[in-house]
């Protein structure tokens, strides 16, 4: 999906038409519905690794992270923006790396795992770099002062070359430990970042890359699904993930769909558009720390960390 649209959509590059801007945000739009399943367990992680206390308490916290989060990105400045960017950035490379590491069974040195955070970070980092008319617009009505900023040239040349030196470092030390893979999913990330519109890029690799490799990373953290992974039972604990996201997900697609209508009967779709951004960013902190906790928790506990192989094949 990366590769296709990577040649599809950097064909302008040798003269072919370049994608329609209708057709940009219809992807756009089926990418960021894709990827809300791979979020929508998170109270069940949360609950079980906080002890089991009432889902409705770690509910409501997760939703006061969520709605703190959002006050900042809204009355504090650009500040609290950009530390969200970075989260988010943040977030998707270790991603990337937590694959990595659960299907290969590598343990890179400090400096490389480094590396490969932030090259896996690129379908982010690359379409912040080079930024585009449409995403501009969107990024004027969050703040003004982070859309100049995403206009410099410096900066932009500064986030390219950092993602290119940590490719290459990441890419040569996947290859010399014999691990292709990675280096392969480096450079599609690279491709895509590189070559397709910003907004697309991003929309692409979220709904088809990042939220089903983070679906199968949370069959290994939710013990019921890892219990079944470690019995053999792939389809099984596949199933009863689906069931444990299904309800959270069908209203998380009613508020899509519900912004969505918002955003294209608003007298002026990009504040919309900003607004709907801005909601989104505050509901990835909280998701990245349950993430973060339910990672460190994987790792502590053997039997969910043996059940990679089982993730793997599925």
């Amino acid at each position: 999906m990366l590769a296709g649209t990577a040649v599809v959509a950097g064909g302008h590059a040798v003269g072919l038409p370049a994608v329609p801007g209708p057709v940009v945000l219809a992807v756009t739009g089926l990418g960021l519905v894709a990827g809300v399943p791979h979020g929508a367990a998170d109270h069940v992680i949360a609950t079980r690794l906080a002890g089991d206390r009432p889902m409705v308490v770690v509910v409501a916290v997760y939703a006061g992270v969520a709605a703190g989060v959002w006050a900042l990105l809204r009355w504090a400045g650009p500040i609290a923006l950009v530390a969200a960017v970075a989260l988010s950035a943040l977030h998707f490379g270790l991603g990337e790396f937590e694959v990595a590491r659960r299907l290969t069974g590598w343990r890179p040195s400090a400096v490389e795992a480094v590396a490969i955070v932030v090259a896996g970070s690129g379908a982010l980092l690359l379409p912040l770099a080079r930024c585009g008319d449409q995403f501009s617009a969107v990024a004027t009505s969050v703040s003004p002062g982070l859309a100049r900023a995403l206009g410099w040239a410096p900066l932009q040349t500064g986030l390219v070359v950092t993602w290119l030196c940590a490719a290459l470092v990441a890419g040569l030390a996947a290859l010399r430990s014999a691990r292709p893979g990675v280096a392969c999913d480096v450079t599609l990330v690279g491709a895509v970042g590189m070559l397709a519109p910003p907004l697309l890029a991003f929309a692409v690799w979220f709904g088809g890359w990042h939220s089903p490799r983070h679906c199968a990373r949370m069959l290994t953290a939710e013990p019921g699904c890892a219990a079944l992974l470690s019995a053999g039972r792939r389809r099984e604990a596949a199933r009863r993930l689906i069931g444990l996201a299904a309800v959270p997900s069908v209203a998380a697609w009613t508020a899509f769909v519900a912004l969505g209508w918002f955003t294209a009967a608003a007298p002026n779709p990009t504040v919309a558009t900003a607004e709907v951004l801005r909601l989104l960013l505050a509901l990835t902190v909280p998701h990245t720390l349950v993430v973060l906790w339910s990672d460190r928790h994987t790792r502590l506990v053997p039997h969910l960390e043996g059940a990679h192989l089982e993730g793997e094949k599925i």
